[in-house]
């Protein structure tokens, strides 16, 4: 009689296992790229964030210190505010003329900042301030933006 040898693995079951270990590797390696990539979209969305309520805050600032006559409406490509006195900042249509061309690097992403300012349900005591800020990812182009509403209030001794 014949006697078969079934001590050894077979090439079938050796070819199964290292399939299932390449899947298991392909699919650790997959999750990881994903979880990076959504780690840093969440870091520029973060980022880009904060620059939109920084630029907000910088239209009030003007606001309190110009005047409410200083909110002109226009689409702006950033606040020329090198001069730490806000009496001197001025608003900027060319991207050209701003610091660093009117972008912002943080994290080795660069964004760009679009403040658009129109008018408000009355022309006289509100202008709409809307601040995009674009950047470009894995993900192609990204955006946050905020409206918010100025008025001409600024102090309790101005009649609204």
């Amino acid at each position: 009689m014949f006697m078969k040898n079934r001590s050894g693995q077979s090439l079938i079951e050796v070819v199964i296992a290292l399939a299932v270990v390449v899947a298991l590797a392909i699919s650790l390696v997959t999750a990881s790229l994903v979880t990076q990539r959504t780690s840093r979209s969440a870091t520029s969305n973060t980022e880009a964030t904060k620059l939109v309520q920084q630029l907000i805050e910088q239209v009030r600032v003007m606001r309190d210190r110009q005047g409410f006559v200083s909110l002109v409406n226009n689409t702006y490509s950033c606040i020329k505010n090198t001069n730490l006195d806000p009496q001197n900042w001025a608003f900027e249509t060319i991207a050209s003329n701003c610091p660093n061309s009117g972008l912002v690097t943080l994290a080795n992403v660069v964004f760009t900042p679009s403040i658009v300012i129109s008018n408000g349900t009355d022309p006289a005591k509100q202008k709409k301030i809307k601040v995009t800020v674009f950047w470009t990812d894995s993900g192609g182009i990204q955006s946050v933006s905020n409206d918010t509403v100025l008025s001409n209030c600024v102090s309790s001794t101005t009649s609204c």
